[in-house]
């Protein structure tokens, strides 16, 4: 037994005060004399009124003390202390799946329950930490020994739209435990196995779920949506909108396990679309699924020269608008992302945008030439970490080379012997490839490893945003191409919410807008779509729970608060005593 709240032992005056006023009171009663004989009893009378008499037996006075000792054991919140001794530290999984719901009640809400309620069993003195696991490890509460900061922390919790690092967090406690003996680590989880240090607290119940896998465009006026079920055999209905006005409906009946692509009708032009499952199941988040179209004549490129293998392999992006020009014009045409110089370079190089040369004669920012000399070898590719996603896909089988320049500086891509071939650079935001040899001078042009090698190039002097954040998930960090002439760059949340391109915050589904703002007052915006991990869906099972052991232990961890309790027992007195001293009167 302990008693949260000590200071209320303050009320025990109060048997001081009853007993001071029985005391004090006048103990004759009111009586009818039949005879003048009783007169003599006056003296007795008079006797009954004086104060600090003899306390005579009485049943109300008795009953008054009991009530107001239950109202004082009351004030002092009486409970019985729980199984789980010494400090201890609660981890909360976040998880996607915790949002699963059963009965209008989530996985989260019988942590929260479970977790309250040991809290309010713990002993007097002790402290607690309260680790919240989601993509990233939080720490809410610190070795607090105050009950309201430890509740205020686990009421406070919400599941996340991601998986939770419960390993790391895990970690964390068992590290605090080296330097504090006998803790205890508890998870609250629905997956998380327990082990021989840490006590699992295992949270909700299977359900069946069906979820939007995937949501793209397919061929002219379709759009297509995969779902999945985890479940039962089931019928769904699925509801598609373009830019928020509802253009198609569908239904389908879906066996247990059963993955199926349905085929929506879209409307030309749109912006964005919305799919949506219409009847509720357990896990809504995986109810909805976005998709932003792709927008045309995203980067302005200059050409300078005639070289035909570079324009075909150019013109093979979408999203480029491509300028013939020469050397010297390109540097004096404005908003221009990707320069090209074949052989011929300007006076000056331009001081923005990314460049890409080949066959220079002289250095291209960072990346120097050397003499010409004569090829003798084959062709290889780096060992650097840049020419992994540089050369991906690409044989270099049978590839002749006549003659060369060797590079100095950069990242080096392509190799012959120990020469450098193909170098990289970025520094300051600005991308720089430079390929060491004429074209005209190579079978490479002739070969399906060139457009190959262009678009890899272009991919990394023109990154594609949609490229860099495909996939992206909820609560992963985002890394976004930012145009180094751009003065500002931001991420428009799907609520609306704007943070800085270099440290966007992801906690939201749905689409995304990148907006980067230049001088001249112009902006580019790409929309992209963020959602929840798809590894969180299948919630139709649990973990499995811990040992027998320590399912009792868990059980009589939580404490029980008598209060109420001690207030019924009290109201019940309190009737007990006003019967009687109707009966007295």
């Amino acid at each position: 037994m302990q008693w949260l709240y000590p200071a209320g032992a303050w009320a025990l005056l109060s048997l001081a005060v009853i007993t001071a006023l029985y005391l004090l009171k006048r103990q004759s009663v009111q009586k009818t004399a039949p005879s003048l004989l009783l007169w003599q009893k006056a003296a007795a009378d008079q006797t009954a009124s004086r104060p600090f008499q003899k306390l005579k037996k009485n049943i109300l006075y008795f009953l008054q003390l009991l009530l107001a000792l239950l109202l004082t054991a009351a004030l002092m919140r009486p409970a019985v202390s729980g199984g789980v001794t010494g400090e201890t530290v609660l981890i909360f999984d976040l998880s996607a799946s915790m949002q699963a719901q059963v009965n209008g009640e989530s996985r989260l809400d019988e942590a929260r329950k479970k977790a309250l309620s040991l809290v309010d069993g713990l002993h007097d003195g002790e402290r607690v930490t309260v680790l919240a696991a989601g993509a990233q490890v939080r720490q809410c509460v610190t070795r607090s020994g105050e009950t309201h900061p430890v509740r205020a922390a686990i009421e406070g919790l919400t599941a996340q739209n991601a998986s939770a690092d419960l390993a790391g967090a895990v970690s964390l406690a068992r590290a605090m435990g080296r330097d504090i003996p006998g803790l205890n680590i508890i998870v609250f989880s629905d997956t998380y196995e327990a082990a021989d240090d840490v006590q699992v607290v295992r949270v909700g119940q299977g359900a069946d779920n069906v979820a939007i896998l995937a949501l793209g465009a397919s061929e002219q006026g379709k759009a297509y949506a995969r779902v999945m079920n985890y479940g039962a055999d089931t019928r769904i209905t699925l509801e598609c909108q373009a830019d928020g006005v509802l253009c198609d409906v569908v239904t389908a009946d879906l066996k247990a396990g059963e993955s199926r692509a349905l085929l929506l009708d879209a409307p030309e032009g749109y912006t964005t679309l919305h799919a949506r499952i219409v009847e509720k199941d357990a896990l809504a988040l995986d109810n909805e699924r976005w998709y932003a179209a792709q927008g045309e004549g995203s980067y302005r490129v200059a050409l300078a020269g005639e070289n035909v293998f570079l324009e075909k392999a150019l013109s093979l992006r979408e999203d480029i608008v491509l300028l013939r020009t020469t050397a010297q014009e390109a540097v004096e045409i404005e908003n221009i992302d990707l320069y090209v110089f074949d052989g011929e370079l300007p006076e000056t190089l331009p001081q923005s945008g990314a460049v890409l040369a080949v066959n220079p004669k002289a250095q291209v920012r960072e990346i120097a030439c050397g003499e010409a000399r004569e090829a003798d070898g084959e062709m290889r590719v780096s060992t650097q970490r840049a020419a992994s996603s540089l050369t991906e896909n690409l044989t270099l089988k049978q590839v002749a080379l006549r003659q060369y320049t060797p590079l100095a500086g950069g990242d080096a891509v392509l190799m012959l012997g120990e020469d450098t071939l193909l170098a990289v650079s970025e520094q300051g935001g600005l991308r720089t490839a430079v390929i060491g040899f004429d074209l005209h001078d190579s079978n490479l042009p002739l070969k399906a490893d060139f457009p190959v090698l262009m678009q890899n190039l272009l991919s990394f002097l023109l990154p594609n945003v949609r490229e860099s954040v495909q996939d992206a998930v909820c609560e992963a960090p985002l890394t976004l191409p930012v145009d180094a002439r751009a003065e500002s760059a931001q991420v428009i949340l799907p609520s609306g919410k704007r943070c800085d391109a270099q440290q966007a915050d992801t906690s939201e589904q749905g689409v995304y807008c990148f907006e980067q703002h230049y001088a001249d007052g112009d902006t580019r915006s790409v929309y992209f779509t963020v959602h929840g991990d798809a590894a969180e869906y299948d919630v139709r099972s649990v973990g499995a729970p811990g040992g027998e052991g320590l399912s009792r232990q868990l059980e009589t961890a939580a404490g029980h608060e008598l209060t109420l309790w001690v207030l019924l027992a009290f109201l019940a007195l309190l009737l007990i005593e006003w019967g009687v001293s109707r009966r007295v009167a």
